[in-house]
């Protein structure tokens, strides 16, 4: 079977969830399978170095730079896989071809549908550009990878006609680096990032409106106030800004807590299994997730959560993680204080996250596509 795998976006310098997960599948279908031939499209020639580290050296594998910088996927790539299909083509980008060969099965992986909180959403031409691909992507796919149950019942909730057996669940894995880290790396991460010795609690994704900061923000300050022995508690956030995050940005000076929460920046995955194991927990009250990776990196490294009522963290978090409803402040604060106080049974957390492996997405996927290939 020739495979085409779209990594256009796997050599950003600051990869985020969606990049995180294609990197990481694409590493895994390397390991598992030795019969099928991969054929990588890129927009800029690798490294060897790079390369080596998504292939593992997979003889089976190679890369072909696409060359354009606009309309990448719908001229420069369609007319790569017209002149040389294909038999099955997967993109982690919500976009595909809409010219392409019959002879080429196409599926698509939605990570979610969280763009209704997105930049310029409520204006009516770029709701439609923002939702157009994505709802094109989902209808002329012949295969649609979703990270979790929330996702399907979201795209099935679109009166878009797409079927429900049209869309396979295939949970996201857990990177053997997450694990938890010893009194001596924790301490260096401490100095790294001037932490001293006051507990923490760790929010970990890119800075925008859905992810809730203000209110949680307001909620830690409440806790603040309400429990004066806790007054050097600190709320660490790790992520890159995002878009309209200048209202999280200003909410500790609103809320009275500027001393007590920290704007890391994006912080390097090599720091964050460290960040995790020294921490109180990790917390994210977002109003919507299509998975929640970090969630599960935290759980792998023992430590407990709190974070928001949403079918995504259930199916992650299961009965583990304190939830909180992200419209009540009083909801949120009763959690941070529920965390900061609690036991937590530490090998009910790992046993949790051992349920998730790239390796069990890779094998998943590779099985999706044969079947869409057969059909």
């Amino acid at each position: 079977m020739k495979i085409g795998l779209n990594g256009q976006v796997i050599q950003i310098s600051n990869p985020a969830g969606p990049e995180v997960y294609t990197i990481n599948l694409f590493k895994n279908l390397a390991r598992v399978d030795s019969e099928n031939d991969y054929t990588i499209y890129l927009d800029k020639t690798p490294t060897e170095e790079f390369f080596n580290e998504v292939s593992g050296g997979n003889p089976r594998f190679s890369y072909k730079v696409i060359e354009g910088k606009r309309l990448w996927t719908q001229y420069h790539l369609a007319k790569e896989l017209l002149k040389n299909p294909v038999d099955v083509f997967f993109t982690a980008i919500h976009t595909i071809p809409i010219i392409r060969s019959k002879k080429t099965k196409f599926v698509v992986m939605i990570h979610g549908l969280e763009y209704k909180f997105s930049e310029g959403f409520k204006n009516p031409l770029k709701k439609f550009k923002i939702e157009r691909p994505i709802r094109c992507a989902a209808i002329n796919s012949d295969k649609i990878i979703v990270p979790s149950k929330a996702t399907k019942d979201e795209i099935l909730k679109r009166r878009w006609g797409v079927k429900d057996e049209k869309i396979e669940i295939v949970y996201e894995g857990v990177s053997n680096e997450f694990y938890e880290r010893d009194e001596i790396e924790v301490q260096k991460i401490r100095e790294k990032y001037k932490i001293e010795d006051s507990p923490y609690l760790l929010f970990v994704s890119t800075i925008q409106p859905r992810k809730n900061l203000p209110s949680t923000i307001r909620a830690f300050g409440q806790f603040l106030n309400e429990n004066p022995e806790m007054k050097n508690t600190l709320l660490l956030i790790a992520g890159k800004n995002g878009w309209d995050y200048q209202e999280s940005l200003e909410a500790p000076l609103k809320y009275g807590v500027v001393g007590n929460v920290k704007f890391l920046g994006r912080v390097p995955t090599e720091d964050l299994p460290a960040l995790y194991s020294g921490s109180k927990g990790y917390i994210n009250i977002s109003y919507e997730e299509g998975f929640g990776l970090p969630l599960l990196e935290s759980m792998a490294c023992g430590k407990p959560s709190v974070v928001s009522d949403i079918p995504a963290h259930r199916e992650v978090g299961g009965s583990l993680p304190i939830y909180a409803d992200p419209y009540n402040i009083e909801n949120i604060k009763d959690g941070i204080f529920k965390i900061m106080t609690s036991d937590f049974d530490k090998n009910l957390l790992l046993d949790r996250a051992a349920g998730f492996s790239w390796k069990r997405t890779a094998e998943k996927t590779l099985e999706i596509l044969k079947e869409t290939v057969k059909k």
